[in-house]
């Protein structure tokens, strides 16, 4: 006999692992804001090249001195750059 599965009361919300806008503290660098998005539009990775689909959760660097150069990035590929530079980002 198959398993049967039951469906969650719709008033049984999940939480988001991590609000909006609050980066995980491994993602902070010295000189930038770094937030933690999903948007409507698709971006180009700078790490990868690669396209964020719209509503993919990202991150966004934007450094203080310069808010006009904010990018995009894949969480991974942010990970990987800060490992690369240890931390030393130009963002």
């Amino acid at each position: 006999m198959p398993r049967r599965h039951r469906r969650r009361p719709d008033d049984e919300t999940q939480p988001l692992r991590r609000p909006q806008g609050q980066a995980p503290p491994w993602a902070l660098v010295p000189g930038a804001e770094v937030r933690r998005v999903s948007n409507e539009k698709p971006y180009r990775c700078p790490g990868c090249e690669l396209e964020i689909r719209p509503l993919v959760w990202h991150l966004v660097v934007v450094p203080v001195a310069a808010p006009d150069e904010r990018r995009h990035w894949h969480e991974g590929c942010w990970r990987v750059e800060l490992n690369r530079t240890r931390g030393r980002r130009r963002t």
